[in-house]
């Protein structure tokens, strides 16, 4: 049975607007900035203490950027937990809080197997692109699911990719078709966001620029992870379904005739 495209980005859209997924917009939009932020200020330090001629007559130089890095890095992790939140909250029925378990349960278990797998999964994908093209793209819709089992299964990501395997089969064009769309509305966000690359050349005009594309990135993201979780859900259900006949089935047969 195949799932219905337009209802899922209407329901990802609708999880996206509630409560707690706006909040996960402002979080992410303020960490993405602040790191952000970082960057252009380093870039500026470095630049006004004569680039790498600087550093090499003023090793002290890069205590700055070293400390920016190390906030970076801290800034990174903290945005891989609010991406695992972000999946259980949407996988939830909760539209108004963050529950703290969300943030916490097995997190660093998640987290972990979260970095490792993006790694092996994007390594992955680029073979299969660099083949033919066309398997890489049937590798990323077949394993799309694999972040859901990590964040709310509690998988490693190796179990993940086996059970977004087995949760695709049948739908896998309809998954890509919405692929697409979502690709495509994330596309007009950022282009209708892009507008504030006009300001950059100066600092605060840099900095306008930012704060326009992180809050098309924040957008979309949310908006992405609400539409995956809803997939999700709905694809989970339907395999239960499918499971329950076939039990009621098998008893039905291995029933006596009355």
């Amino acid at each position: 049975m195949p799932i219905n495209i337009t209802t899922i980005l209407k329901r990802g859209y609708s999880r996206s607007i509630e409560r707690n997924g706006l909040m996960l917009m402002g979080i992410l939009f303020v960490i993405s900035v602040f790191n952000g932020v970082l960057g252009l200020g380093v870039d500026r330090w470095v630049a006004r203490q004569g680039g790498a001629a600087g550093v090499q007559a003023n090793p002290l130089v890069i205590v700055p950027p070293l400390g920016a890095g190390i906030v970076s890095l801290i800034l990174g992790i903290a945005l891989l937990v609010v991406s695992i939140a972000a999946i259980r909250v949407f996988v939830s029925d909760e539209t108004e809080r963050l529950p703290r378990e969300f943030f916490t349960r097995n997190m660093v278990w998640a987290a972990v197997n979260l970095f490792v797998g993006t790694i092996v999964f994007a390594i992955i994908v680029a073979l299969g692109l660099v083949a033919l093209v066309v398997p890489g793209i049937f590798l990323l819709v077949t394993l799309v699911f694999w972040t859901v089992y990590v964040a709310v299964e509690d998988q490693n990501f190796v179990e993940a990719f086996r059970s977004s395997w087995g949760l695709t089969r049948g739908y896998r064009l309809n998954l890509f078709m919405l692929g697409v769309a979502v690709a495509f509305i994330t596309l007009i966000l950022n282009l209708v966001f892009g507008f504030g690359d006009l300001a950059s050349g100066s600092f605060v005009g840099d900095f306008v620029a930012l704060v326009f594309a992180q809050a098309a990135s924040a957008i979309a993201t949310v908006f992405a992870t609400a539409v995956l979780a809803t997939a999700y859900t709905e694809l989970d259900a339907s395999d239960d379904e499918d499971l329950g006949e076939t039990i009621t089935d098998d008893s039905t047969a291995g029933r006596p005739a009355a």
